[in-house]
């Protein structure tokens, strides 16, 4: 019991840090559209600026899904961890694009470059490509009459 107790405490408090960190980046933004510069720079570049806001709060989101279903199902976490590297990936090179496109270009391939490690280590592919067979197995044999 105390073991599932535990596991739940660490679950929360997991949650709790990322929803701090989530809700801090959300004030800065929120304090840097009041800013002269910022108001500036959203008005700009206001389409940039609600697609980043749009990839941050997805971001978060599947970090908090990540979270949860890492006691529960391990299937399932190499495909958020390869999806918040995309995320991580969109907002890094939105953000750059501000400031450098060259930079911005140059962080997209390092992102690139690590999103295809990762899903090397974790074997994605293979996962994907068994999962795709084995639906068309089970699809195929419902087609057949018995």
């Amino acid at each position: 019991m105390t073991v599932l107790r535990d596991q739940v405490i660490n679950l929360f408090k997991a949650l709790s840090e990322i929803i701090n960190k989530f809700l801090a980046l959300l004030i800065t933004m929120i304090a840097a559209i009041y800013s002269d510069t910022g108001n500036d720079l959203f008005m700009k570049h206001h389409k940039l600026m609600m697609f980043l806001v749009l990839t941050i709060v997805l971001y978060f989101f599947l970090v908090i899904i990540g979270t949860i279903l890492q006691p529960y199902n391990r299937n399932f976490v190499p495909i958020i961890i390869c999806t918040m590297l995309m995320m991580g990936s969109a907002v890094s090179v939105l953000a750059l694009s501000i400031i450098s496109p060259t930079i911005a270009w140059i962080t997209l391939a390092l992102w690139v470059g690590m999103f295809i490690f990762v899903a090397y280590f974790c074997s994605l592919y293979e996962k994907i490509k068994n999962w795709i067979e084995g639906h068309i197995a089970r699809s195929s044999s419902r087609l057949l009459p018995h």
